[in-house]
């Protein structure tokens, strides 16, 4: 975070990289396999932050990915443990 994002905050609320990593290793039906592919997949996401309305446009491209490692169900409960930290 440098002084210009400490002057002037983004007055959307966005999940970062730490957050994002705990959020997933709440969710025990993810395997480390899985877990470890989420978390490459929104890496450079992460960077600048994900908002609410990215974190449900990311996960709407999972769930509609063929060949995908992670189920359908899967991909609901990620989304929705991650909308969660949104409203903390």
């Amino acid at each position: 975070m440098g002084i210009f994002d400490l002057l002037f905050p983004d007055p959307i609320k966005k999940i970062y990289y730490n957050d994002f990593k705990k959020a997933l290793r709440q969710i025990p039906e993810l395997s480390d396999k899985e877990r470890l592919y989420v978390e490459e997949v929104f890496k450079n996401d992460l960077k600048d932050g994900l908002s609410a309305w990215e974190v449900k446009q990311r996960c709407q491209k999972l769930e509609h990915k063929p060949g995908d490692i992670l189920e359908p169900e899967e991909v609901k409960k990620i989304r929705e443990k991650l909308l969660q930290l949104f409203e903390e």
